[in-house]
């Protein structure tokens, strides 16, 4: 009878550290999820108007020093009138013809402002221009001052 007695203040005992046990996990999970964070340590994504000023390239990319200037410039405007910006790296054959294409995509893509870097960039945007008359086309060429290039693009981005 002493070891019923005994084995059955075990099993209270066991259900009653099982029940803390489980309440303990409840209190932490409801915690967890109720504790708000700091408005201020909860990183933000950087939100741009709809409007996109896209760079063309040679095959080079980003890697050449007047590619790299009018980079740097334009992520500043970028930054000041909270517009998209991107890339593209002629690939392939480096002729107009061939960078025609990539200004197409990039038409396609709703840019506003496309920049030409590069002999062959420049001359495919001097040849589609025409029909694409909705978008501003600067022809920046190999000697590309960046404070210049930012200046110029500036007032061609619509107002907010």
């Amino acid at each position: 009878m002493a070891e019923k007695i005994m084995d059955d203040s075990k099993k209270v005992m066991w259900w009653s550290w099982s029940g803390i046990a489980v309440l303990a996990a409840i209190v932490a999970v409801v915690s967890w999820f109720a504790w708000e964070a700091d408005p201020e340590s909860v990183p933000r994504a950087r939100e741009y108007r709809d409007y996109d000023i896209c760079l063309l390239t040679g095959e080079a990319g980003l890697t050449e020093d007047e590619a790299k200037a009018a980079w740097t410039a334009l992520q500043e405007v970028s930054l000041e009138a909270k517009v998209r910006l991107s890339y593209v790296a002629v690939t392939g054959e480096q002729t107009s013809a061939q960078a025609q294409k990539f200004v197409a995509t990039q038409v396609q893509q709703k840019c506003g402002i496309i920049v030409a870097i590069g002999e062959q960039q420049v001359s495919a945007i001097g040849a589609v221009k025409d029909k694409y008359p909705a978008v501003q086309f600067i022809p920046a060429g190999k000697q590309v001052n960046g404070k210049v290039l930012a200046d110029k693009v500036r007032p061609m981005i619509p107002a907010k």
